[in-house]
């Protein structure tokens, strides 16, 4: 078809019901409710969003504060990749490089660097760039903060601060007094930097979902305007150093509801306490981070994806500054690569997805409108119940927090145990070649620290662990179930040898025979199993009685009893769990059940 044909073209009308009635008939009878899908904060998707599902309010006002005041706002983010390094000289050297390739932040923390009188020269030569700052690392900024003899001071603009609350760090009055100290000093010195940070990463990075994230973030928000109120500071003045920090993760549109919906509700607590529309629509800022949760040590390279496509969500959202972590960085091992190439993920973003250039690209969506506004309300919701149970020191103090986070953050790890959800390289197509990095100081609270848990027990085996596979029949008719169990195993760190087409029984003999390995599975189609699996159990057991055997494929139920007690062991199935199969296989090699037959 021609270019001026196909403009020519145009499409008839249709409805949601035409919609419907070819998605049931591409789904063969499902229906349209098996599309529908549960969110761990407990919201229902459904699989097509319509303009009847858009909330009844002005869509973009609702959300930002003043659309006028937006408009005028630059729509470029900061890149605030922080930078470490062993010493004075490493680090003004990184920084330089970096501000020179397309960084646009100065961040950076100090990490094990000793305090000298380097340090004055250092923050003397940082001064020189004409960038705003970004740092939360506590002892980085505390470091700042308490520099009397700062130069040029008064010029200093960006975010300078920590979050004692979420980082666990103040539960009682001295340790509020003590940061209050440090936040006055701090507005005396540096008045045109935001030096109270609210930080919702800590809680993400336990697994929180992203309505506990935004209740906590705002719970926090309410003590410290309080705490400060006390002290004689303005509204205004608080909302104007206050900035909020999140980490976002791989649900890509739930992510940037998130921190949609926070711009609504923050502003919603400020007009609560009065605080002028106006200063409203100035003040609000937000910086995130790429998740620490959902990164792993396994095939880390498929990081450099998650962390895309966190960055991607965070800058649709829109958020002031953005750090995007080295896919290396969970196994400790970042370099100037692996941070070459997180910097270069914001500057695509920008440069060649012209991000850049785009106010509130999820306005108008009809999905991003409903989930934002969804989002929003159950948030809202679980601020309010903290608020009336004494606010959320009281809920830190007692555990409750914790153990809301911990049922989400236990949901999520069985999801991938039995691959509801998938972690490419962790949970599905494992990589049994690459080398486990040590991450013994690196590791946190992690989703893949379960997985990573089990390769690790692989890898200090005396021998390398190796299930046989029989394939009953010709290939075609075992080849998916023996595929299935190869990944299955995979992912415990657990190799394969596959056998021949056995056809009979002295084919299967004669593959054991040769093999002797301590563990087989049996992969062919249920009839086979039904008809042959006796035979194949007895055989089996007469070449090694310590042999474990399992089938490939459900066990039926009615079947259970009778194929345990002739001596098969399980078997391997979809939606198993994953951890707990693999650590029931990982004792027949570290018991020494691997040993060879005399």
């Amino acid at each position: 078809m021609k270019l001026s044909e196909m403009k020519n073209q145009s499409f008839s009308q249709r409805t949601l019901t035409d919609w419907q009635e070819a998605a049931e008939k591409a789904l063969k009878g499902k229906g349209i409710h098996s599309l529908h899908t549960n969110t761990y904060e407990n919201i229902k998707l459904k699989p097509l969003y319509t303009g009847e599902d858009v909330p009844k309010r002005d869509r973009v006002k609702d959300y930002i504060p003043n659309i006028e005041g937006e408009m005028d706002r630059d729509s470029k983010w900061f890149i605030a990749q922080p930078i470490n390094r062993g010493s004075w000289g490493e680090l003004t050297t990184a920084i330089k490089d970096a501000l020179s390739r397309g960084q646009n932040c100065l961040s950076f923390t100090i990490g094990d660097v000793k305090m000298t009188e380097h340090f004055q020269q250092f923050m003397k030569e940082m001064k020189e760039f004409d960038t705003p700052i970004f740092i939360i690392d506590k002892k980085t900024s505390l470091s700042i903060l308490e520099m009397e003899e700062f130069p040029d001071r008064e010029g200093l603009i960006g975010v300078i601060g920590f979050d004692p609350l979420s980082e666990g760090e103040w539960l009682n009055n001295d340790r509020l007094e003590e940061w209050i100290t440090v936040v006055n000093e701090a507005d005396h010195l540096h008045p045109e930097v935001k030096t109270i940070i609210i930080n919702a990463a800590p809680y993400h990075n336990k697994g929180a979902s992203a309505t506990q994230e935004l209740a906590y973030a705002l719970s926090e928000g309410v003590v410290y305007i309080e705490a400060l109120q006390e002290k004689g500071w303005t509204l205004e003045k608080i909302a104007k150093k206050m900035h909020f920090h999140f980490s976002v993760g791989s649900q890509f549109f739930m992510e940037m509801a998130k921190i949609r919906a926070f711009k609504k509700l923050w502003q919603e607590v400020l007009s609560s306490y009065g605080v002028a529309e106006s200063t409203i629509s100035r003040s609000i800022s937000i910086s995130a981070e790429t998740s620490r949760f959902n990164k792993s040590t396994l095939d880390p390279y498929v990081n450099m994806l998650r962390g895309g496509g966190e960055a991607f969500s965070a800058v649709l959202a829109g958020v002031d500054y953005l750090l995007v972590a080295p896919f290396n960085e969970v196994s400790g091992e970042v370099n100037p690569f692996s941070e070459r190439i997180a910097r270069n993920t914001q500057l695509i973003l920008g440069e060649e997805a012209h991000l850049d250039k785009v106010i509130d690209p999820g306005g108008g969506s009809y999905y991003v409108e409903w989930l934002s506004e969804e989002v929003g309300k159950l948030a809202w919701k679980e601020f309010q119940q903290i608020d009336e149970e004494g606010g959320i020191i009281v809920s830190l103090e007692n555990g409750s927090i914790q153990h809301k986070i911990d049922r989400v953050r236990d949901s999520r790890i069985q999801d991938l145990a039995t691959r509801k959800n998938s972690m490419i390289g962790t949970n599905i197509y494992a990589n049994l070649e690459e080398t486990l990095a040590d991450t013994t100081s690196t590791a946190g609270e992690r989703l893949s620290l379960p997985f990573e848990a089990l390769r690790s027990r692989s890898l200090k085996l005396a021998r390398k662990p190796v299930a046989g596979l029989i394939g009953l029949g010709e290939l075609k008719s075992h080849k998916s179930r023996a595929d299935f169990v190869k990944g299955f195993l995979a992912t415990g760190g657990i190799h394969t040898d596959q056998s021949k087409e056995c056809f009979s029984k002295e084919d299967i003999l004669h593959f054991v025979e040769e093999t002797r390995y301590p563990y087989y599975v049996v992969c062919g189609k249920d009839e086979e199993y039904h008809d042959q699996l006796s035979m194949m159990v007895e055989s089996i057991h007469q070449i090694g009685a310590n042999i474990v055997i399992d089938i490939a494929g459900k066990i039926p139920d009615e079947r259970r009893s009778e194929w345990e007690l002739m001596g098969l062991n399980g078997s391997i199935y979809n939606k198993q769990n994953i951890l707990e199969k693999m650590d029931e296989l990982l004792t027949i090699w570290e018991e020494g059940n691997d040993r060879e037959e005399a």
